[in-house]
């Protein structure tokens, strides 16, 4: 029995497909979420086509999906954050997505971080009051 691919592996995998810019891009992003909040989990999901960030006390928060020249950072929560950047894009109940394209330059590295700040913000509160509310 082979040993488990580590998260590099996995997400060199996934990437097989992708433009040398959209593969720089996600490692770019991965960098900058990892940099901003060390404490986060990865983990690739092959079915989604993204690696995942998942917070110890608040679980699953966001994922990096390359998609045509670009990668949309996916907040699981999206629909609840605030957006002060005017950048939440989608429709659904809950996820919303901040498309940031090849051609970005680093002030987009800000705006990531700010959406992730804000659902990890988001997520906190909501996990403390989930646990606030089992304890009565």
């Amino acid at each position: 029995m082979s040993a488990p691919q580590s998260v590099d592996e996995q997400l060199s995998h996934l990437l097989v497909g992708e433009s040398p810019a959209v593969a720089a891009l996600v490692h770019r992003l991965r960098a900058v979420v990892r940099t901003a909040h060390p404490d986060l989990r990865e983990r690739v999901y092959p079915g989604w086509h993204g690696l995942g960030f998942h917070h110890p006390r608040a679980g699953y928060l966001c994922a990096l999906f390359p998609r045509d020249g670009g990668v949309n950072v996916g907040f699981e929560h999206g629909a609840d954050l605030p957006d002060p950047h005017g950048r939440l894009l989608g429709e659904g109940r809950r996820m919303r997505d901040v498309r940031v394209e090849v051609t970005a330059g680093p002030e987009e590295d800000e705006v990531v971080i700010d959406y992730l700040d804000l659902a990890l913000d988001w997520a906190l509160d909501r996990a403390a009051g989930n646990r606030a509310g089992r304890a009565r």
